[in-house]
């Protein structure tokens, strides 16, 4: 399962200094369960709850022993990803996406399928500080949803909806 958001901060701040002093680079990754509200309203919290538990085994199953998820709050997760570039920091969020995609998520009575939207940033040239990094993958994680939901996004790089793979970064 995953950790508490305290838990993950306390952490995400120690990574961070690491990857400063060892001149290493370091991604966050915010994830977003798309659509949550209507899972909650349709079937209940007890059940909205279960769903964001399954989402957490699924974080933790898609991701490196050395990488930290946790809840970051309401229905948002987030992954620290020790010695990870931009390009790494996409293709993990890639992977966690593709995982949530697949898998029908059986809650009590309920199966659903969920899919998840993720922003990414990286240290160090979208921030150097944490709550620059939280911010930075927040901001992706917005466009995330606002270019459909069920994608990732990077800070800092933009593609045209039509031409995903044709990334250009600004």
């Amino acid at each position: 399962s995953v950790y508490t958001r305290r838990h993950v901060m306390e952490r995400f701040k120690e990574e961070l200094s690491r990857s400063k002093s060892r001149k290493m680079k370091m991604s966050f990754l915010m994830i977003d369960v798309d659509y949550f509200k209507k899972f909650n309203d349709q079937y209940g919290h007890i059940t909205g709850d279960q769903i964001l538990r399954e989402i957490g085994v699924l974080i933790a199953e898609n991701i490196r022993e050395i990488d930290i998820a946790g809840r970051y709050g309401g229905e948002e997760f987030c992954v620290i990803l020790p010695d990870t570039d931009r390009q790494g920091a996409q293709y993990a969020a890639e992977r966690i996406r593709e995982a949530a995609e697949r898998k029908s998520i059986k809650a009590y009575d309920a199966t659903v399928d969920v899919t998840v939207s993720v922003g990414t940033a990286t240290f160090p040239e979208d921030g150097r500080k944490v709550d620059e990094l939280i911010d930075k993958a927040d901001w992706a994680l917005y466009r995330a949803k606002k270019c459909g939901r069920n994608t990732v996004c990077s800070f800092g790089v933009y593609g045209d909806e039509d031409e995903k793979n044709g990334q250009q970064p600004v």
